[in-house]
């Protein structure tokens, strides 16, 4: 049996302290929580991969939200052997931010197609958070990665695209990247290639756009001084933002 903890309350220490074996995942909620029957179905497909212990029950997760009276908030559900941990924070993203684009740069880390872990969302993540502090120093609101073989991967918290002459396209998981819960939203509902992409093929693009469940999907204004327009992405984000405010639900 895990301990259940809310923010600040003592943990059981285990091998996710110890080693980082823990998953988490980040949950936008609206009046009602956004895509939470995937989000809960990929931690228990984790918990499940990584031996975790007992799957996360979504009556349990809806229960906690509604006990907590959750809404406009972003919520994390951390999973360790021992411990079952919701903490709760503010949306940083706001309107101005879509108006204008994210601003992006590119990592000098690559990343390891082979990892065993970077297909989940683990709770080794200093690289990421390390290299998005980095970007945030040179003020720029993201930076994405390449796999050791030169393919675009992701972004420190975020899927990438790419559109050239209206066709829209997106790493392979194979490139060593976390398949987002928004990425698939976009996969299902418009024409994706998934495949290897260069860094050239990157900044030869006609439209860039970033995914992640807090974001949604947002422009990338410019990649190291190189401006990209945004009419494709304009029609994605409209349509994404339809389907979470009403036109969809995902208790």
């Amino acid at each position: 049996m895990r301990k259940v903890i809310y923010d600040n309350d003592n943990i059981s220490i285990d091998s996710g302290v110890f080693f980082g074996r823990g998953v988490f995942e980040t949950i936008l909620v609206r009046e009602i929580p956004i895509f939470l029957e995937e989000h809960i179905n990929r931690l228990n497909k984790s918990i499940i991969q990584l031996e975790l212990g007992e799957l996360i029950a979504i009556e349990d997760v809806i229960h906690f939200i509604n006990q907590h009276n959750i809404k406009n908030k972003a919520l994390k559900i951390t999973v360790t052997e021992k411990n079952l941990i919701y903490s709760v924070r503010e949306i940083k993203y706001k309107d101005n931010d879509y108006e204008k684009g994210f601003k992006v740069g590119i990592s000098k880390v690559l990343r390891n197609s082979t990892s065993r872990i970077v297909a989940f969302k683990t709770l080794n993540y200093l690289e990421n958070i390390i290299e998005y502090e980095v970007c945030q120093r040179k003020e720029l609101n993201e930076s994405i990665f390449f796999n050791e073989q030169g393919n675009l991967c992701e972004g420190c918290t975020t899927n990438i695209f790419i559109i050239k002459d209206k066709i829209i396209y997106t790493p392979s998981i194979k490139c060593g990247l976390l398949p987002g819960i928004v990425r698939q939203w976009v996969i299902n509902n418009f024409d994706v290639i998934e495949k290897k992409i260069t860094k050239e093929e990157l900044l030869n693009s006609d439209e860039v756009f970033l995914t992640n469940s807090l974001v949604g999907v947002i422009k990338v204004s410019n990649i190291e001084n190189k401006l990209f327009k945004s009419e494709i992405i304009e029609e994605i984000k409209e349509q994404y933002d339809k389907a979470i405010n009403g036109g969809e639900k995902h208790e």
